[in-house]
């Protein structure tokens, strides 16, 4: 340390940046004293106390990689200064050379510990979410307003869509037809069409979801959610060019909004059976078979 500086001002400005955060350390110099015996001095107050360590390896690693001198290359003898000051950074580098394995090692395993926490934000987050959604959608399920319910069904359902960063519309109307909102997944445009009634959904429904759904764009898909389920005529009759939508009954969204499984991936599973089968409806317990 002392010898990477000729004059006291220079040397003093240099100790107080690196110790900067450490007030009680620079109280303690005298930098009327010579270089050296102020340098002695940091190293031995850096050396007597653990909760400077990390401070001391990072002193050590960045006085090892110094490769100029502006005081000492401004002197009348700067070659020797310099020499000398190389020889000191050297044999300091040499010290240093595991001490900067650990220090990285340190960094990263930092890293990885915020990284780690900010993950685990996230999920507290998350699962805080889904539950307030869950408790909504289970309170629903004892109201005694079908209609009502009917429509804060659908606001549960947006809250779920944008939980999952779906870009959820709410519902709106068109010349002739109601829709009951709309989300993108996997840049698609789905098409909601949501039911909380107390019989199965027959197979004219399908046909009228699935007329709305041709009307617009090409790539534009759906998904009907129906609480109550479908009957076997809705689930089995074959749509003419294909049925562009897939299915939701009250167990999935249930399973979803439990945490057992994430809604995304249920879409995406769902979505995957209708292409290789052309059947809209896969069971979410069916997954865990």
């Amino acid at each position: 340390m002392a010898a990477i500086c000729w004059n006291k001002a220079p040397f003093e400005r240099y100790v107080r940046m690196a110790l900067h955060e450490h007030p009680e350390l620079l109280a303690r110099l005298d930098f009327s004293q010579v270089k050296r015996s102020v340098a002695g001095t940091v190293v031995q107050l850096l050396a007597t106390d653990a909760r400077y360590h990390q401070t001391t390896l990072g002193l050590m690693v960045e006085l090892s990689e110094m490769t100029v001198f502006p005081n000492l290359s401004s002197q009348v003898d700067a070659d020797q200064l310099i020499t000398r000051a190389r020889k000191a950074i050297d044999a300091l580098r040499a010290i240093t050379r595991q001490y900067r394995a650990d220090l990285d090692g340190q960094e990263r395993a930092q890293a990885r510990q915020r990284a780690d926490q900010a993950r685990l934000a996230a999920q507290r987050s998350y699962d805080e979410a889904l539950g307030q959604i869950k408790s909504d959608f289970v309170r629903l399920d004892a109201s005694g307003d079908p209609q009502g319910r009917g429509r804060r069904f659908e606001t549960v359902l947006y809250r779920l869509f944008e939980l999952h960063d779906m870009q959820p519309r709410i519902a709106y109307s068109l010349p002739h037809e109601q829709i009951d909102g709309s989300f993108t997944f996997n840049t698609d445009d789905y098409l909601l069409e949501a039911k909380w009634c107390k019989p199965r959904i027959e197979r004219e429904q399908a046909d009228v979801f699935a007329a709305k759904i041709h009307r617009k764009g090409r790539n534009t898909l759906g998904l009907f959610v129906s609480v109550s389920g479908f009957t076997q005529g809705f689930l089995e009759v074959p749509h003419a060019s294909g049925c562009p939508f897939i299915t939701l009954d009250g167990d999935d969204i249930y399973l979803v909004l439990d945490g057992r499984i994430r809604f995304d991936e249920v879409l995406q599973t769902k979505r995957r059976h209708l292409n290789d089968t052309g059947n809209c409806h896969l069971p979410v317990r069916s997954f865990f078979r």
